[in-house]
């Protein structure tokens, strides 16, 4: 059997562990990741593997120089394939295996597994698959490409990385596959494709055999440095079937001779050979001391790992930490959890490196200083969204230093691009505010001050003036920050991930002094807007009267003064706008409180009946489709976090509908088609089916992948297509069912005839949603 093992990532949030190694050869327990890779082909029969290379290849073809992997009953035979140019994971394997005329095993040269690979391949045979997709159930679906597939094991879908609104599964595909070589036909030749984004999707377009195989042993993605450190821990524990050293005694393996000396060693731990530890030391649990490491008198190494020939002085402390090659810790020098010392660096003494700092290979750190940012690239992992967008206790989480490292990195993914900012009316949110600025100009990006606003207002004006982002400061005593894309719409998951990723790993463009920009001051952004607001009254709204209230005192002063130069006069019906002005509701003493929900389907009424399409938020009410069918339109709807182009249509569409996330608007609407119409609020709300909508909040107890799975599964479910969550036909009405965004709760939003029906459909929801939880963590 034959194989094509992909061994040419550069591993770059690896680093500085892969500055100068190739991800393949990052070293597990004493031995490179590829060489458990080998192993295991070997053990299930195959003979033959060609191994891809681009990023620091001599590494591993000088490792293998016998072109030959030996192991105790059986060899296999490896071609070595350079890439001259980036071919893609698809584009790789065809250069690679175009030769091959049999059914062959795809595999990553940087995972740990102990898959059943001849199982997996026998299923594929049993199949006649053109593909089989070696998957995995896994805590954390946002990190992996996920895949749904039915009872017969067919595939049926693919999601890439999505947000845990958009994660109905949490069976992720591993990057082990097993192809008819008829698929390398489909791969372009010379060009760059990938497996997950185009080949896969494309098979399943034309209706090609596309298979899953579930798997239950060990996977490991190596893809960080946590990953890195916490499989290593995994291999001394017996979670995975692979290769190990002798074991001295319970716990203890050991690749050469035992050190001499008085220390203690607290099983599982792996000591290299020549290794050298201090009287008194104490190494483990959990802890690798690959060759020719040295240890202090007096030291402690906890859940950490020291590359080949790195140092650990007298008295010092690693606590989940990865000292690099030749890597030194001076005396009484510390490292905390999730740090690394890249190659030949040096830590001093009594310094300290704080949790998540990455030092770059050969840089120095003075003696008796506290680390707090990377000597290079940042790397702490800082998890920036929740359903509120950034937010945080003033003061004490959000501060004028967090702001002005945010702006850095928001500037950095627009480097010529222009960011428009405005805050609300307090003094916290303008200094905050300063401070973001700041950090955007220095990036060189250009920055659109609007100053004191609201949010509904600032969302126009992105759109209105092109800013390729838009910056809503709310202060208080919790700070929100919205962070907007184009035309003030939510960020796609990909933006989210690329603004996390700058924070985590501190990769900021910086310009020179003389191209950085001064804000541009646009006083008469409100007036711009105002213009907006009048323009969806055209007639003007004499004749008409009503009352605002608004929980934002500067959105119920814009609106009144709106109002007044529409003609409309005081008093009659009383609309309430909500804090950030994207909601409005009204209240008559003819019709009682009309919740906002209502107000945004008079308003799609009023679209419906000028002959247009809508496009809504994902959990606008879905009797707003009902009514578009009856004007023979249609609803599109995007999302509070999509995965990159799921929703485009309907964001193309949105840009062009800024009423429908704005209540200020959708007040002048509503008023407009009552004196278009000549007919009263009642009368309108009766042309609306009788719906109400209840919401409230779940503690999600698990990995809230395998919860919506679950629950999609027993409750008939259904994902909606290209949506976020699970819609649940409950009783006389449905419940959608979506994780926020950290997942650490789940969102229930039932609709139903009465508000009474929907909170009772939400309660009894929430109940069957604990059983289930209780249910999935006693199976796990």
């Amino acid at each position: 059997m034959k194989a094509v093992i992909m061994a040419g990532g550069e591993g770059s949030r690896l680093r500085p562990l892969t500055c100068d190694t190739p991800k393949p050869m990052t070293r597990l327990c004493g031995r490179p990741v590829l060489a458990y890779i080998l192993d295991l082909l070997a053990r299930h029969g195959f003979d033959e593997a060609a191994v891809t290379l681009r990023y620091l290849p001599d590494a591993v073809t000088n490792w293998l120089e016998e072109g030959v992997w030996h192991t105790k009953n059986r060899e296999v035979k490896l071609h070595f394939i350079e890439e001259d140019r980036p071919l893609g994971t698809a584009g790789g394997v065809k250069h690679a295996a175009d030769w091959y005329d049999d059914s062959f095993l795809v595999i990553s040269g940087d995972a740990l597994t102990d898959f059943d690979l001849s199982a997996a391949m026998k299923f594929h045979k049993e199949k006649r698959a053109a593909a089989t997709l070696l998957v995995k159930q896994v805590k954390d679906p946002r990190e992996y490409g996920l895949v749904n597939y039915d009872e017969e094991n067919r595939i049926t879908g693919f999601l890439e990385k999505p947000g845990w609104s958009q994660a109905s599964t949490n069976t992720a595909n591993t990057g082990i596959y097993i192809l008819d070589p008829s698929v390398l036909t489909l791969i372009p030749e010379g060009k760059s494709y990938d497996f997950g984004k185009q080949l896969f999707p494309l098979m399943l377009q034309k209706g090609l055999p596309l298979f899953a195989f579930p798997c239950d042993g060990y996977w490991c993605d190596i893809g960080d440095l946590d990953t890195y450190l916490s499989c290593q821990q995994d291999i001394l524990m017996g979670k995975v079937s692979c290769t190990l050293p002798r074991q001295e005694e319970d716990g203890i393996y050991c690749s050469g001779n035992m050190p001499e000396g008085n220390y203690q060693l607290v099983p599982p731990v792996y000591i290299g050979e020549s290794v050298t530890i201090g009287s008194g030391a104490v190494v483990g649990p959990g802890s690798v001391l690959d060759d020719r490491c040295s240890v202090g008198k007096g030291a402690s190494i906890k859940s950490s790992v020291m590359l080949p020939g790195s140092y650990a002085g007298d008295r010092s402390s690693l606590c989940g930490a990865l000292l690099g090659p030749a890597a030194s810790v001076k005396r009484a020098g510390s490292m905390f959890e999730a740090s690394a010392a890249g190659a030949g660096s040096v830590v001093g003494e009594r310094a300290t490196v704080m949790p998540g700092v990455r030092i770059w290979p050969g840089k120095q750190v003075e003696d008796g200083l506290v680390l707090r940012e990377n000597l290079k690239f940042g790397s702490l992992h800082i998890e920036l969204f929740d359903d509120e967008g950034i937010a945080g206790e003033t003061g004490v989480e959000v501060t004028p230093e967090f702001c002005a490292r945010l702006g850095v990195a928001i500037g950095s993914l627009v480097p010529s691009g222009r960011v428009a900012v405005s805050y609300s009316a307090d003094q916290g949110s303008k200094c905050l505010c300063q401070a973001l600025i700041s950090g955007i100009l220095s990036t060189g990006a250009g920055v659109l001050d609007f100053g004191m606003g609201f949010e509904a207002e600032l969302r126009y004006l992105t759109g209105f003036y092109e800013a390729q982002l838009g910056i809503f400061l709310s202060g208080g005593l919790k700070t929100r920050i919205a962070v907007l894309e184009k035309n003030g719409l939510p960020l796609t998951r990909g933006l989210e991930r690329d603004l996390e990723s700058k924070m985590q790993r501190g990769e900021f463009k910086r310009c020179s002094w003389e191209d950085i920009q001064s804000a541009s001051v646009l006083q008469g952004g409100q007036i711009t807007y105002q213009k907006e607001l009048m323009s969806q009254a055209p007639e003007g709204l004499s004749g008409l009267s009503a009352g605002i209230k608004s929980a934002c005192r500067q959105a119920g002063e814009v609106l009144k003064q709106t109002l007044k130069q529409l003609g409309c006069g005081q008093g009659g019906l009383q609309f309430h706008i909500g804090n950030s002005g994207r909601t409005a509701a009204v209240f008559g003493e003819e019709v009682g409180y009309v919740w906002p929900e209502k107000v945004l389907a008079l308003c799609c009424l009023d679209a419906f009946e000028q002959g247009m399409d809508v496009a809504l938020p994902s959990d606008a009410p879905r009797v707003i489709n009902y009514l578009a069918q009856r004007y023979d339109r249609q609803v599109l709807r995007y999302l509070d976090c999509p995965v990159e182009g799921c929703d485009q249509e309907a964001r193309e569409l949105a840009g062009k509908q800024p009423w429908v996330r704005d209540g200020l608007m959708m007040t002048v609407r509503l008023l407009n088609l009552m004196k278009r119409r000549g007919c009263s609020l009642a009368e309108l709300l009766k042309e609306l089916p009788s719906f109400a909508v209840s919401s409230r909040s779940v503690v999600c107890r698990g990995n809230p992948g395998e919860v919506m799975r679950s629950l999609s599964e027993a409750e008939r479910g259904h994902r909606l297509s290209s949506e976020e969550g699970i819609l649940l036909p409950v009783g006389d009405g449905q419940v959608l069912v979506r994780p926020s965004s950290r997942g650490k709760s789940l969102r229930l939003q039932a609709e139903a005839e009465s508000y009474e029906t929907a909170n009772e459909l939400c309660g009894g929801l929430e109940r069957l949603l604990f059983l289930h939880m209780k249910q999935t963590k006693e199976r796990g």
